[in-house]
């Protein structure tokens, strides 16, 4: 922008000398320079915590789907990309094995409850001791726990999808054994409900942004168009701040390590997406990954905002060639 501020400059200075309005010299010569100079004096500093910028990139929540049960894979009902409601059905396992578990169980069950009232009755003729009922009173409370997490596990042979979303990448296919390792999913699953806007902000900018200010973003895959933003939170904590247990010393800063850049979140005008004629289930137009550049418009060099605005629709047309 100083650039092309300065071009302007130049473009009007050379019809001034052309007609003649002003004579060439040594402080014209030099003028440009020191046009820009001032530029970056009066505007370009003052905007970069007046009217901060950055890269900003959609991120979504992403379920890595680990059945309750063991066993193999019976049915596959849906499909990559397609659009699911919560409860829907995702997969579900071979029953049988869990079916004939519950079966046994109230079998036993039904055995241990006609056992208690022979005892009760023998206890009550004197023909059996107390212990007899107590004994069997506890064996039928160990059987209801077991058959509550018998039908506990045949009801998950049938897993369901988490939240509204869909799954990607789906490569489960009847047939397959699948099992409940803690970190092997099995089928990934995209939350549509969870976008987070994030905005990465400079530590050395970032002074004079508050919730609740305005906002403007420009998405590659919307060339032309600006879309308004509110910030809705300020992440305190960046990766360098984290430590993560083990066995050795934490390496002290250093003068050469990068300052990170803190996480803005913004909060989006409700069906963005969908205003500008994309479905949120298109493969060539997925939010979640929507990357671009944004700006936040702080109370401070509001004279600067102008500037800020031209330079980020700039960027916004510039998405059409680049």
């Amino acid at each position: 922008m100083i650039v092309f501020l300065t071009l302007c400059y130049v473009a009007v200075l050379f019809l001034l000398i052309k007609v003649n309005i002003i004579k060439l010299n040594l402080f014209w010569k030099l003028s440009p320079i020191a046009w820009m100079l001032l530029l970056i004096i009066v505007l370009l500093i003052p905007m970069q915590w007046g009217a901060p910028s950055g890269a900003v990139n959609v991120y979504q929540h992403i379920v890595e789907i680990v059945p309750e049960v063991t066993g193999r894979v019976t049915d596959v009902p849906v499909s990559p990309l397609q659009p699911l409601k919560k409860g829907d059905v995702l997969f579900k396992i071979e029953q049988s094995p869990f079916e004939h578990k519950v079966a046994g169980i109230e079998a036993s069950l039904k055995l241990a409850k006609i056992n208690l009232q022979r005892a009760k009755k023998l206890v009550k003729n004197s023909f059996a001791a107390k212990a007899t009922v107590d004994q069997y009173t506890a064996e039928i409370g160990s059987l209801k726990a077991q058959l509550d997490d018998a039908q506990y596990n045949l009801e998950h042979t049938v897993v369901r999808a988490p939240a509204d979303g869909y799954v990607v990448g789906l490569s489960l296919t009847p047939g397959q054994r699948v099992s409940n390792t803690p970190g092997r999913g099995w089928v990934t699953f995209v939350n549509s409900d969870s976008s987070r806007l994030v905005i990465g902000i400079s530590q050395s900018t970032s002074r004079n942004i508050r919730t609740g200010q305005e906002a403007e973003v420009t998405f590659k895959l919307l060339p032309g168009q600006i879309i308004n933003a509110t910030v809705l939170s300020i992440s305190p904590v960046t990766p360098q701040a984290q430590l993560s247990a083990s066995g050795t010393v934490p390496k002290a800063p250093s003068e050469r390590d990068p300052a990170e850049l803190f996480s803005v979140i913004l909060q989006l005008e409700e069906n963005v997406f969908e205003q500008a004629g994309l479905s949120s289930l298109d493969i060539s137009s997925i939010p979640g990954g929507a990357s671009g550049v944004g700006a936040i418009y702080t109370e401070s060099g509001k004279l600067t905002h102008v500037i800020r605005k031209v330079m980020l629709r700039m960027d916004a047309w510039l998405n059409y060639l680049v």
